[in-house]
Formats: structure tokens, sequence, C-alpha cells
């Protein structure tokens, strides 16, 4: 009678992963026909990148998205910015249209991609780089590398490198917990679990979703660990919109986990720098920065030999859907500093290759 029953219990969760995964196999395919990508996949050899690319001039505005968001989170500024430069925004590996990359996700890995990205496409410098909080990390990376390709740069409410290099105890769990959760999620994407909490959520089953979210996200904080957390409401309304089709892929998931596993490294790796970009870079801070992040971004803009810093009075942390002007204005700022000469030598060096 007992072998009885295990035989009908595993037969019932037999039955139960196959059908989620078939849910799961059903809905990315629904999803790819009703959201296709806005631009277009470029092979890197060893995955593809999703790239959206408007306008003409020069220098070209390369934006950066932050920890777990896509081109999307820039909304209006890129196509204010086709009006005077070409630029280019994309998803980084793993998140949005683009596909999973080779692990581990480091900010040197990021940046190399990156440039095999604008290289495959024939977008020529001088690239005024422009990062939105994780970008902090990335492209100030890039400057270092390729500094003779870098304009200037614009950091959106940057992360510091201080921050995780070391992190504190309390940054150090808090990104083993989220890296234990993004992990864990992975492994229930493929079985359609987070796609069936999504379904509740716009069903309007909230109570049952904030149950299966509580559970899925055990140990996290109480206020990020919910389906009311200020963190995913505060998300522009594209990205937030997108969220029901990107973040229950087992890509997405798999993404996040090594980015926030890698996060001192990467960290460590900026803060080697120093002197990162000798030429203009602006540092714009939000007003609901944390003191000592701020203290920070201007210590970054002093120790700069082209640095400056602004404060964005009225500001959350994303600046580009609170005050869009500051952040235009900082970009054209820095754009404009470029003189053509260099940029035209910057175009022909890239054409000779």
């Amino acid at each position: 009678m007992f072998i009885h029953a295990l035989i009908w219990i595993f037969g019932l969760l037999l039955l139960g992963v196959t059908a989620g995964a078939l849910y799961q196999k059903l809905g990315l395919r629904r999803d790819s026909k009703l959201h296709p990508p806005p631009g277009k996949l470029l092979d890197l050899g060893t995955h593809h990148l999703h790239m959206l690319e408007a306008g003409q001039g020069s220098p070209t505005i390369v934006l950066e998205a932050g920890l777990m968001s896509t081109m999307l989170s820039w909304s209006a500024i890129p196509r204010a910015l086709a009006q005077s430069y070409r630029v280019v925004s994309y998803d980084r590996a793993g998140l949005g249209w683009s596909d999973l990359g080779p692990m581990p996700r480091t900010a040197e890995r990021m940046v190399e991609e990156l440039h095999i990205l604008l290289e495959r496409a024939a977008i020529p410098p001088p690239y005024v780089l422009v990062g939105h909080s994780f970008g902090g990390l990335t492209m100030p990376l890039f400057a270092a590398r390729y500094p003779q390709q870098t304009a200037g740069m614009v950091l959106v409410d940057p992360v510091v490198p201080a921050e995780w290099n070391p992190p504190s105890e309390q940054d150090r769990k808090r990104a083993e917990i989220g890296a234990t959760i993004s992990r864990r999620a992975a492994l229930l994407c493929r079985i359609g679990v987070i796609r069936f909490v999504a379904f509740l959520l716009r069903s309007g089953a909230t109570k049952l979703a904030s149950r299966l979210v509580r559970l899925i996200s055990r140990e996290a904080p109480a206020e990020s660990g919910s389906v009311s957390s200020p963190w995913f409401w505060n998300l522009p309304a594209e990205e937030r919109t997108m969220a029901a089709v990107f973040w229950v892929q087992e890509k997405f998931c798999r993404t996040i986990a090594s980015q926030l596993e890698n996060l001192p490294g990467s960290a460590m790796r900026v803060a080697e720098l120093g002197n990162f970009c000798s030429k203009p870079v602006v540092i714009l801070s939000a007003k609901s920065t944390p003191a000592k992040r701020r203290e920070q971004h201007e210590a970054i803009a002093r120790g700069l030999s082209q640095g400056r810093h602004v404060l964005a009075e009225r500001s959350s942390h994303w600046i580009m859907q609170d005050q869009p002007d500051l952040v235009l204005a900082a970009i054209h700022e820095v754009a404009h500093a470029v003189p053509q000469p260099e940029a035209a030598a910057a175009r022909a060096n890239f054409s000779a290759r």
C-alpha cells in the first residue's frame, strides 16, 4: 500500500513538472510573438546581443542600464538624443531580448562584449558612455580599456566601487541571499512556476501570488521579497510592464545570480583603475541616494581631471525618469566638449581595422 502511494505521488509530481515545463515553453513562444525585439540581434560568436540604434552624428552615445534593467529603462532619453547624435542602447547578455551569455557575468566580460557588439554593428567611436546604477562599474572599465575610443562619460546615480570593495557584512549577505533566490527562481522558471506567479499578479490574485513570492524569496528582506516591493514599483513603466515577460525566464535569473556573486570582484577591478577617464565626466546623484554613496560620487568627481558632480534635487534613483532634462544636459555637455579633429581620428582608426 505504501509503495503504491509513493508511486502515485511520484507520478503526480512528474506529471506536474512535465505540464509546467510545457506551460513555460508555450509561454516563451507566445511572448516572442507578442513582444518581438525592437532592435536587432547581433551574433558575438558565443551568443546574440540585442541592440537598438537611432539617429546620426558624432559622437555616438552608448547607454548602459542598471543591474536588472534593459534598454527600456532609458524611456524617452534615446529619442531625444537621436535628434543630434547616433544613440546606441542594448541589453546585456541574459537580459531583455539578449541571449544568455558565457559565465561568470563579470564587469570585465560585459565590457568586452559591449566592445565586440559596437565593432560588429560598425558603430564608430568616439563614444560618450552613459551608465545608470550598475553602469558605474562597467563604463569606467570601458573607458580605461579603450581610452582612444572614449569621448567622455555620464554616470547616473552610479554604484561606486567602495560599496563592494570590500562589501559590508550586510551587503555581502544581501548579495548572497539575492544570488541564492535567483538560482532557486531559475530552476522554478523551467517548470513554469515563476510564470504562474506573474499570471496570478496580472489576474488580480495578489494574496496567493504574495504567498508564493514569500515562499520563493524566503530569507529575503521583507520589503524586497513581496509583490508590493517598492523597488519593483519604482521601475520605469515600460520596464515594469515587460517584467512579466523578461523576469519569468531562466536566463534572467541565472544572469542576476552571477552578476550579484561577482559584484565584489567587479568593484575591486574598478577600484584599481584610479583616474579611469581623462575626458569630461559628469556624475549625477539622486536626492534619495544615501549620504555615503553621494560623498563617494563627489570624491570620484574631484579625483578625475575633468570630473563634475551634480545633485538631482528632485530625483529618486531613476533620475532619467524624474529629471530627464538633467541627464540630457549632462550628455550634451560632454558631447559638445569633444574636439572634432580627435573625433575624426577615432573614426579613421576604427575604419582602418
